[in-house]
């Protein structure tokens, strides 16, 4: 089944070619762009040295300055300044913040704030999508220098939105709620050193059971594959289609994620996808460690993840795999998006591999 190609348009240039008005948007509405903005060598940010200030945000659900205090002695140990400027006070539900318009001048102001070397978002859940039309991106690329943009789950829509619209690296990892000093190490470690290390990562290691680690390899598909990295959670990636955010997936290697979604579920999100085009010329799919979908917790007949994933992805040509430390798991990988990584998915996935090719970051001299 080859799926087709999705094809989006610049609807303000064919209305002005047919002699009509472009239609009037509300502020809400997504604006009418037509193309990524990512450069073939993506925009990094500078690596963390001492003294560096590391700003909480909450883009998603709501947090209090309390539930950040472990997290800013975590970094403070690294020699790293916690912030809480930037966090949109109050909540409304199951939203930050008042309104969506404070939560998005919030992430303008982080962005664009001379002091703030990086943005650590504070937690998941749901309201990111709800900003992607409010962030003043043109104030950002006029002014902003490149910043470490950390998180995930809910974080995806703005990982994605910053790949388009200002084409600088970002990182997949914990949201600063999450962390925990007495978690697995790899989570702490991994993050510690993408935000202040000038080194590719290299070859990332799986964590192994003595560690407390439970999850399993298994290989859809073999090869071996280079691209630059791209994804997040699936349910965040399938509800931007159609969206000037879109992930595009030619010459990507793709990471997808997710918890707590029957195999029916992602079985919905993968067609979306292949249906899309969003997977036309992927070099590769990664899909983390997702233990509460691999089954239903009923009796109901169901598929399994993974017969979900041999179905769908099988037969895309290009290597696969499931099962590493990436998105709703203790431990966890910190992934730089947009960064040239390599897959090498063997038999057994025992041997399997993903290797960052490419530093996330420059050196603090700009170099």
């Amino acid at each position: 089944m080859r799926a087709r190609r999705y094809v989006r348009r610049d609807h303000t240039r064919r209305s002005m070619q047919n002699g009509t008005a472009p239609t009037t948007r509300k502020h809400s509405q997504a604006p009418m762009v037509g193309r990524e903005v990512m450069p073939t060598s993506p925009v990094k940010p500078r690596a963390l040295g001492k003294g560096a200030q590391v700003a909480f945000v909450a883009p998603s659900r709501p947090v209090t300055p309390d539930s950040l205090a472990t997290a800013s002695t975590i970094i403070g140990e690294w020699g790293l300044i916690g912030t809480n400027r930037h966090l949109v006070p109050g909540g409304r539900g199951y939203l930050a913040g008042e309104t969506d318009t404070a939560r998005a001048a919030k992430i303008t102001e982080a962005l664009c704030d001379p002091e703030t070397d990086a943005i650590w978002c504070a937690r998941g859940g749901y309201g990111a999508g709800r900003l992607l039309p409010l962030i003043d991106w043109e104030r950002v690329r006029r002014i902003a220098r490149p910043k470490l943009f950390t998180g995930y789950s809910d974080i995806t829509a703005l990982h994605l939105a910053i790949a388009h619209e200002l084409g600088w690296i970002t990182l997949h990892g914990p949201v600063a709620a999450l962390l925990k000093p007495d978690g697995p190490a790899i989570s702490r470690d991994s993050l510690r050193r993408v935000w202040t290390d000038t080194e590719p990562l290299g070859i990332l290691p799986v964590p192994v059971e003595s560690d407390g680690w439970q999850g399993q390899t298994r290989v859809t598909r073999t090869g071996i594959a280079t691209g630059r990295l791209t994804g997040g959670n699936l349910a965040l990636v399938a509800s931007l289609v159609g969206t000037p955010w879109a992930l595009q997936g030619d010459g990507k290697l793709i990471i997808l994620e997710d918890v707590d979604e029957a195999p029916y579920r992602i079985d919905r999100m993968l067609i979306q996808l292949r249906q899309a085009g969003t997977f036309d010329g992927c070099r590769g799919i990664v899909f983390g460690s997702s233990p509460t979908c691999e089954t239903v917790k009923d009796s109901r007949p169901s598929l399994t993840l993974f017969d979900v994933l041999d179905e769908l992805l099988g037969d895309l040509g290009i290597p696969v795999v499931y099962g590493w430390p990436i998105g709703h798991t203790d431990h966890q990988w910190t992934l730089p998006l947009g960064a040239m990584a390599t897959l090498s998915v063997e038999g057994d996935g025992q041997s399997s591999t993903l290797r960052i090719d490419e530093s996330a970051t420059m050196d603090e001299r700009g170099g």
